[in-house]
């Protein structure tokens, strides 16, 4: 068995597997984020990392749970080691777990937002604190943002930073970044989620008449400096939708300009729900068939 459990670890995908067992992942960087199975969550406080061995492990920063693929089939069907191996190797599963309710961590805890000291710009390198990473040879890293987009409250006032993070393999980041004052009294840039809720990007360009609105900064900056219209989209990505102050679009007419995959039409829908109920008139702008 021993020489079993070595090769799945190594050759079975976490991410597919987690996904063929309804788990909802989205691509932050080289990890893979989502709601935790294991617990009662509505932040995306699971991740799925690969270690330094070359081994795929999931850690929920909210309950603890953690380890690799074969945990997280114990894990999320309730079985043993033996019968884990089995259902990797194609055999029947019963149901999911029912996530249970714990108190979940919270790694931002005793760590104080502040108005920004100083600015963060496009390629120039910042150093930022990362709280999931604390007390690890991750906790702070350094890189030169290739995007910068400032968020900033309906008074004007400067919330933060989403910055673009391209990755040497291809790939990107997008973290919110936010000053804040440690425990230790430190003060420093950090990978910080805004207080929701969050405010809307474009909201200090929003006139009247119709709004677009679009997933992601980048396309939200390119639809209206070509159009000139208005424009907004929303930090956090798919699961961060129902943290966000959606109350100044209200009443308006909206049109919602979706990303054209699974993910991006079931958020564009939900979007459209949230609009509905704050009294607009939403239109979706879908592709035509090829």
């Amino acid at each position: 068995m021993a020489n079993d459990v070595e090769r799945i670890r190594r050759e079975v995908s976490l991410p597919a597997t987690a996904e063929s067992f309804g788990v909802r992942l989205e691509e932050d960087g080289k990890e893979r984020v989502a709601c935790c199975p294991f617990h009662a969550d509505n932040t995306a406080s699971f991740t799925i990392f690969t270690g330094n061995d070359h081994v795929e492990r999931f850690h929920c920063f909210g309950c603890g749970e953690r380890g690799d693929v074969l945990d997280f089939v114990q894990g999320i069907k309730g079985v043993d080691l033996k019968e884990a191996i089995r259902i990797l190797g194609g055999g029947k599963a019963g149901p999911n777990i029912t996530p249970r309710k714990v108190e979940a961590r919270d790694v931002y805890a005793g760590i104080v937002p502040l108005h920004p000291a100083g600015e963060i710009v496009v390629g120039r390198k910042v150093t930022l604190y990362n709280p999931k990473r604390a007390d690890t040879d991750r906790e702070w890293g350094s890189f030169a943002p290739s995007m910068v987009f400032p968020y900033s409250r309906a008074d004007g006032s400067l919330i933060g930073y989403v910055l673009r993070h391209d990755l040497p393999d291809g790939g990107k980041e997008t973290p919110m970044v936010m000053w804040v004052r440690l425990p230790n009294g430190k003060e420093c840039w950090s990978r910080f989620p805004f207080p929701r809720p969050r405010p809307l990007y474009g909201l200090m360009s929003l006139r009247d008449g119709q709004v677009i609105v679009v997933e992601g900064e980048k396309c939200r900056d390119k639809l209206a400096s070509a159009s000139g219209r208005n424009v907004v989209t929303w930090p956090g990505g798919t699961y961060g939708i129902n943290h966000v102050d959606w109350s100044p679009l209200a009443g308006r007419s909206a049109v919602i300009w979706p990303d054209d995959d699974e993910p991006g039409l079931k958020t564009a829908g939900e979007i459209a729900g949230l609009l509905t109920g704050l009294g607009c008139s939403v239109k979706m702008m879908l592709r035509a068939a090829q």
